[in-house]
């Protein structure tokens, strides 16, 4: 009997212990595309209410400095389902996304399934697993982009469709055009409340992925929104509704949730800079779909802007209300801390560079979670630890160095000033990289033909071209002095290898194409 005690005693003390069944909690992780830092009401955003959203930081925790491990969507959700850098992976950038591979590394919902969840997903997924490989449940599958209202047969373009990769790029839509028509985002909240209802209550606890496509271009809008909305300046007048709607079926998910839940909130990345392709004539350029608040930059740069995002958890049963915790912390974070509430572990095999979170919002440890955090696309990057934040650009400034402390923007450079610390970064920033394997998809160059530019010189003016120093070209960047625009334009949408409206730099470098 006395060993029976000191075995009972023994595994009490063991943190991840696994749970029975009936006290597990259900998971919910929702995840916007190109939400910005500055557009959640409680992140300060004016905009578009957003009580659902604010719900969360009353009820939960807020974190100030949370992280996307990319500032484009597909290594972003490649760090946020595998748990660790998308880097590890060769994921640097969209460029890479059919071309790299997780091997044997199990994704967040495959880990979850093994220990007795049930999993479901609604909406995107731009991973190169199938999704109806990895959960129970899958409902309006979109690869990366998709229409906001269906098509006179009733399909919604790049939703549930394996040829179907990006919608149909039509912009300033205000629908439905056929009474009935159910927009995509509320078509998406409906089945995530569905899931819910199907399995509360059940022997089983539930994982739910809910990954709206909102607030992703094209900008689709409901029509009952447009006597709230409409006055606001293009493209504003289409991207508040748009992140309207998405907070009402927020509410609608959380208000059907059981209270044994937890509930973590993000986004992929940071508000997308227009234009974007098939832009109408006459609409404003240069100009943000979203706010990324007193950041500086945007979606597909390496400015705060890019990746810092809203970041919200909330587990009644743990997280203390209305809380604020102020270390860096990453979407990998969430694979390792939604592992620990069903007392799993990470499947055996399977490396994470996240850190369960738990402890240290609940205050049980100080400290901040990780020591350093980096970023990487090629030559360019960031890293940060504590206060310090070292961009890492192959253009010039080279390296550029902020106190986020007293400079959140990111507009005052100490790298002139403190030249030994910005090289201490910088080495362990290349010291990190040393340890990834190269591309999926690496930049080499074409064979050569008369009067082409080498790619070290194509490199070069790519960075000229580059005005706006976001790491790709919009269309009017890339026609901008050139001789016969006619060709040019004929040349833009055949580099375009990825259809997303903008040339990359390894598309323009590779001169590809489709």
């Amino acid at each position: 009997m006395k060993h029976r005690l000191v075995l009972l005693a023994s595994l009490l003390l063991i943190p991840d212990a696994p749970l029975h069944a009936a006290d597990k909690p259900n998971l919910v992780l929702i995840f916007a595309d190109d939400l910005g830092y500055g557009d959640p009401g409680c992140y300060g955003g004016t905009l578009v209410p957003t009580p659902a959203v604010d719900s969360l930081a009353r009820d939960g925790v807020l974190c100030t400095d949370g992280y996307a491990t990319a500032p484009v969507c597909a290594p972003s959700r490649c760090g946020l389902m595998t748990g660790s850098y998308n880097q590890r992976f060769g994921m640097q950038w969209n460029d890479d996304r059919r071309k790299y591979s997780i091997g044997e590394h199990k994704l967040l919902p495959q880990a979850l399934r093994a220990a007795g969840y049930v999993t479901g997903h609604v909406g995107k997924w731009n991973i190169p697993v199938d999704a109806r490989e990895c959960f129970d449940e899958v409902y309006d599958l979109i690869d990366w982009e998709a229409d906001y209202f269906p098509d006179a047969d009733g399909h919604y373009h790049g939703v549930d469709s394996d040829t179907e990769f990006a919608s149909s790029k039509r912009q300033g839509v205000w629908g439905p055009e056929r009474p009935g028509d159910e927009y995509l985002t509320d078509r998406i909240g409906r089945h995530a409340v569905e899931f819910v209802e199907k399995h509360e209550g059940s022997s089983k606890p539930f994982f739910l992925y809910l990954a709206f496509n909102a607030v992703h271009t094209p900008l689709h809008a409901k029509k009952e929104h447009s006597a709230r909305f409409g006055d606001l300046p293009i493209p504003l007048n289409f991207y508040a509704p748009m992140v309207a709607s998405m907070d009402e079926n927020i509410g609608r998910v959380l208000a059907a949730l059981p209270d044994n839940t937890l509930v973590a909130f993000t986004s992929d990345n940071g508000p997308a800079r227009m234009p974007v392709d098939k832009w109408p004539g006459g609409w404003p350029t240069g100009v943000l779909a979203g706010s990324a608040g007193p950041l500086g930059g945007h979606k597909a740069q390496f400015l705060e802007g890019g990746f810092r995002e809203p970041f919200l958890l909330r587990w009644p049963a743990q997280l203390k209300p209305g809380s604020v915790y102020r270390q860096p912390v990453s979407t990998m974070d969430l694979y390792p801390t939604f592992c620990a509430a069903a007392g799993v572990p990470v499947p055996a095999g399977t490396r994470v560079d996240g850190v369960n979170l738990l402890p240290y919002l609940t205050g049980e440890k100080p400290g901040a979670p990780h020591e350093i955090l980096f970023w990487k696309n090629g030559e360019n990057g960031a890293v940060r630890q504590r206060d310090w934040k070292l961009l890492v650009s192959q253009g010039q400034p080279k390296l550029q160095l902020f106190n986020l402390a007293d400079d959140i923007g990111e507009t005052r450079d100490l790298a002139g000033e403190k030249p030994e610390l910005a090289e201490r970064l910088h080495k362990a920033w290349l010291d990190w990289s040393a340890t990834l394997p190269p591309r999926a998809n690496p930049v080499t160059s074409k064979p050569a033909t008369a009067g082409a530019k080498p790619a070290q010189d194509r490199a070069a003016l790519f960075e000229l071209k580059d005005k706006s120093r976001d790491g790709k070209l919009s269309r009017e960047e890339f026609l901008a002095n050139q001789i016969d625009p006619e060709t040019a334009k004929t040349r833009f949408e055949t580099w375009d290898s990825d259809g997303d409206g903008f040339l990359s730099r390894e598309e323009f470098v590779t001169m590809r194409g489709k």
